[in-house]
């Protein structure tokens, strides 16, 4: 088929070019021309809209009803089913079938399915895609409610789950953020526009701490288990939490490009003293000596903004931080890739010396390449995002 398309795209400037060379000399080339042509016509019997919008048996792939009219006529032409298959993009036994229905029946049709009817009209659907797409905290229950009041009876909430799964949407954890004013997002703008045209090179002298506490029965909310409907309250499908504050283990923590300091266990509160005495005199002086135009940055914790830490720090470059901004800080990613790798422990002792051990063995391309995501945070996340939440 193809191939004689070509031949006739080649043939038709010649014949028009034999016809006008022909016809010189007359003052009405037009009326020297009589024009004829065949056409296949076709009696297809209306059907419901949703039918009428494919055609397809329901084990074949779908095949529109213009392709069903146009196979009939091409196995009048004498094409095989094989042939028919190839030129419509289908099997050569959906090509069978639709000519077996037409030559026995006189037309080609969807059969109706065997299974049970749709609980559902496309108006409903369209109300429960409606309803969960402007509020996508709602609950099933609630999206029945805005149901027409005269659906009788209500589909179940099962059917308005699949209805919101066939056009993609499902029920997903929420992301969750700090809360952000106008004042947050203002000073967070403020700080990332100077910093906007910084490259990766300008933030590899960055040196990243923080914080971080990991408890002994810490949950994530990640842990999913395989169940059966029933076994909800079964012991063995049942994850054990805490609701007061359990044991735990606060570590502080510096990364750079390049290197990372020690992991300093921290015994009960920080205060500015203690952050000056355990960490900033001991480690942090001492990376920022040996690293020529290096950066500190710090948020804005307590003992990091006191006076006695500030003067500590004087004579040394310190990236002022913006407030409630962990997403931008490549540590807290850090912090979350080792807290996937810890096990169970029994006590503070073996979730420690686990830590300390993770710590040395996360490999250093990880850190360099949370570093180097830095003027993606900073110009397409959250510019972009005018100050608001970003996508890390």
């Amino acid at each position: 088929m193809e191939e004689e398309i070509c031949k006739n795209q080649h043939r038709r400037p010649l014949i028009c070019y034999d016809m006008i060379k022909d016809k010189q000399g007359s003052n009405n080339v037009l009326k020297c021309f009589i024009l004829v042509d065949e056409a296949w016509l076709y009696n297809c019997d209306p059907t419901i809209k949703q039918q009428s919008s494919e055609w397809k048996h329901p084990s074949s792939p779908t095949l529109k009803k213009a392709n069903t009219v146009k196979l009939a006529g091409l196995r009048e032409a004498g094409w095989s089913n094989r042939r028919i298959g190839r030129y419509l993009g289908r099997s050569d036994m959906v090509a069978a079938r639709c000519w077996q229905q037409w030559i026995t029946e006189g037309r080609i049709y969807r059969r109706g399915g065997s299974g049970r009817p749709r609980n559902t009209n496309d108006l409903e659907n369209r109300a429960i895609r409606r309803v969960a797409t402007s509020a996508p905290t709602t609950s099933l229950a609630s999206i029945q409610r805005h149901l027409p009041p005269s659906r009788h009876p209500v589909p179940s909430r099962e059917t308005i789950r699949r209805r919101l799964t066939e056009v993609g949407l499902r029920s997903r954890r929420p992301l969750r953020r700090l809360p952000l004013t106008p004042h947050h997002r203002q000073c967070r703008l403020d700080f990332y526009q100077p910093r906007a045209t910084w490259s990766v090179t300008d933030w590899r002298r960055v040196i990243f701490s923080d914080e971080s506490r990991f408890s002994l029965s810490a949950d994530d909310h990640r842990t999913r288990v395989w169940r059966r409907t029933g076994q909800r309250s079964d012991p063995a499908f049942i994850v054990e939490c805490h609701t007061a504050i359990s044991q735990g283990v606060t570590v502080w923590g510096a990364i750079s490009w390049d290197t990372r300091s020690s992991l300093v266990v921290l015994q009960g509160t920080l205060t500015a003293r203690r952050y000056v005495d355990d960490i900033l005199t001991p480690i942090v002086l001492p990376m920022l000596s040996s690293r020529p135009g290096a950066i500190y940055q710090q948020d804005n914790a307590r003992p990091h903004t006191a006076r006695l830490s500030q003067q500590c720090l004087q004579g040394y470059d310190v990236l002022p931080w913006p407030a409630r901004s962990p997403d931008l800080s490549p540590i807290e990613h850090f912090w979350d890739a080792l807290g996937r790798q810890l096990q169970p422990s029994r006590d503070t002792g073996e979730l420690t010396a686990q830590m300390q051990r993770l710590w040395q063995d996360l490999p250093q391309g990880v850190i360099s390449d949370l570093t180097e995501s830095m003027p993606h945070r900073i110009s397409a996340s959250c510019i972009a995002a005018r100050g608001g939440f970003t996508t890390y």
